[in-house]
């Protein structure tokens, strides 16, 4: 859908645009940016999940910063407190961010069955809302054929490598045995 590929192209676009801007950019302001997105994240009604997904860093990052950041866990505290105070869900449904992070997600390579949690959703109410609207169910099937088609070629072989191998081993008495 031109959706799917609107996002994937605003984030390519996004990652050229700061590249030309400070092309090497420091890690604080790599931190800062990130720490942006988390606390608007977290204003759209998202959990630590979820803003971790929307700031591209992994979930522990978010605990840590709020952990040893006080001021960050303010902001966050705060955001969450104004999305409450405005009754702004997390629902995929009818919050454009949450669905916006949901899809990132999806195209960055997060497994299906864990892109629920990002946005505050368990598993199976998860897929019972993919079941029940045809327009999501649209979107997430869009975002994964793109994913597919899009995804590298050593990620294709790196994920064609997992499972068994299966391999005949030749007794140590046969000839053309190792040892033989």
């Amino acid at each position: 859908m031109d959706i799917v590929a609107g996002l994937d192209a605003a984030q390519s676009a996004e990652r050229a645009l700061e590249h030309a801007l400070r092309p090497e950019s420091s890690l604080k302001e790599e931190k800062a940016l990130q720490r942006a997105e988390a606390v608007r994240a977290a204003a759209m009604g998202l959990n630590d999940a979820g803003c971790a997904s929307a700031a591209g860093i992994p979930e522990r990052m978010i605990k840590s910063w709020r952990a040893e950041d006080p001021v960050f866990d303010t902001a966050v505290s705060a955001a969450r407190a104004l999305a409450v105070e405005h009754n702004v869900t997390p629902d995929v449904a009818t919050n454009p961010a949450a669905l916006r992070v949901a899809l990132n997600a999806i195209l960055s390579g997060t497994p299906f069955v864990s892109v629920g949690y990002l946005v505050g959703v368990k598993r199976d109410s998860f897929y019972r809302l993919r079941r029940n609207n045809p327009k999501l169910d649209a979107l997430f099937g869009a975002a994964l054929n793109y994913r597919r088609r899009n995804m590298s070629a050593s990620y294709r072989r790196k994920t064609k490598l997992k499972g068994y191998r299966l391999v005949r081993l030749e007794s140590e008495s046969s000839p053309d045995g190792p040892l033989g």
